[in-house]
Order: structure tokens, then C-alpha cells, then sequence
């Protein structure tokens, strides 16, 4: 079994990963926040109460690290060790909590880090939400037509429109026909009548204004 204080347990970790840069503060840190959960204990010398890793603490801070890398927070990891590791037990004699040894300002940057990457979390989770919500409006407006679908659509509008008056003039004429002699001729001389255009271009005229605006409805069906 080997044995480790915590530099040389640092490099340690630092081959595993061949020679990736990680403090030893943050080794030391996880490992007393193992302690203060009461999750896991490490080991000390019996004259100068030192701390010493052995080959269990070298996986568990492996472990520590590459999930890590792969974004968990400590709290989900210090509740996924226990499905991977045999942790050490704390000795019958000790009693409470284990002490950070003072070193309050790692405590704070562990604390510190917890916060942020929750944070970041939490906004990467809402903007992503916010994001769906607003592709979800977007695809719900209509489409904007072409230029080539304008113009195809302006071009049957006048198409309607002309049919529509072509078959007014038509409707008119013919009922302007069935007009009696004396509505539809003028006296021309002493014993010739003709057609009054006149009045034949504003009966249909007025016909056509009338029924314009109810026959143009109808063909685009409103």
C-alpha cells in the first residue's frame, strides 16, 4: 500500500492526467469537504496527526476530477461516491464535524465556485427555455410571401377584378335591352329614333358601381 502527503499525492492525481495542472489547495479542498459531510476520512500519522492519502483517496480524487471536467458540482458528486467507493469510516473517537484547520478563504473559494457554476446552470437552463418559447412564436407567423408570390398574387387579383366587370357590363347590357322602346330610344327628326347612348352608358355605369362590391366579395369569398 502506498502512501502520500498531500504534495506528493498531488502529483499523484497530476499523473494520472498526464501532468495536467491542477492545486493542491483544490486537492486538499475537496478532501476536507469530504470531512466536514462526515463522507469520508482521511488518514492520519500517529505522532504528528498529518494527513496521509493511500491508493483509495488517489481514485476518489480521479473520480472527483473527471466529473468535474464534465460539469457536476461537488454536492452531486459527494452523493454519487458512495455508489462507487468502499469510503472510510471517521475513528469512534472523533466527535462532530472534522475542522477545516482554519483555512477559511478555501472554504470560501470552494463555496464561492459552488455558487457560480449553480448560477451558470440555471441561466444556461432558463435562456434555453426562453429561446424555445420564442422559436415556438416564430414558427406560428405566416410566412411572408416572395416577391414572385406577390406579384402572382396582384396579378389573379386583376384577373378577379376584370371577370368581375366583364360580367357586370354583360348582365347590365342585357338588361338594358329588355327595356322598353320608349327608356332605351331617342326622337332623331320627325320619324327616326336610335339608341340613347347616352342614357345606355349610365344605366350600365350605375348597375356596374351597385352590384361591384358584392360580386368582388363573393368571388374571394368573403
Amino acid at each position: 500500500m502506498n502512501y502520500w502527503k498531500i504534495s506528493d499525492f498531488t502529483e499523484q492525481i497530476k499523473l494520472a492526467f498526464e501532468n495536467e495542472k491542477i492545486h493542491m489547495n483544490t486537492i486538499d479542498g475537496w478532501f476536507k469537504a469530504l470531512e466536514s459531510k462526515r463522507i469520508h476520512y482521511i488518514m492520519r500519522t500517529e505522532d504528528t496527526k498529518e494527513k496521509v492519502y493511500d491508493e483509495l483517496d488517489l481514485k476518489i480524487a480521479i473520480f472527483i476530477k473527471k466529473r468535474r471536467e464534465d460539469k457536476w458540482s461537488l454536492a452531486a458528486i459527494h452523493e454519487d461516491l458512495g455508489n462507487h467507493f468502499e469510503l472510510r469510516g471517521f475513528p469512534t473517537n472523533e466527535v462532530g464535524p472534522v475542522a477545516f484547520d482554519g483555512d477559511f478563504e478555501l472554504l470560501k473559494e470552494q463555496l464561492s465556485e459552488e455558487l457560480k457554476i449553480t448560477f451558470n446552470q440555471m441561466a444556461a437552463t432558463q435562456i434555453e427555455e426562453i429561446k424555445k418559447h420564442y422559436d415556438s412564436i416564430i414558427e406560428k407567423i405566416p410566412k411572408l410571401p416572395s416577391p414572385e408570390e406577390q406579384k402572382e398574387t396582384r396579378f389573379q387579383e386583376m384577373v378577379v377584378r376584370r371577370r368581375v366587370e366583364a360580367a357586370l357590363e354583360s348582365e347590365a347590357i342585357e338588361l338594358w335591352s329588355t327595356k322598353p322602346e320608349s327608356e332605351r330610344l331617342k326622337k332623331v327628326g320627325l320619324f327616326r329614333k336610335e339608341e340613347d347612348f347616352n342614357k345606355r352608358y349610365e344605366f350600365i355605369r350605375s348597375y356596374m358601381n351597385e352590384n361591384y362590391e358584392n360580386r368582388l366579395k363573393k368571388e374571394f369569398g368573403l
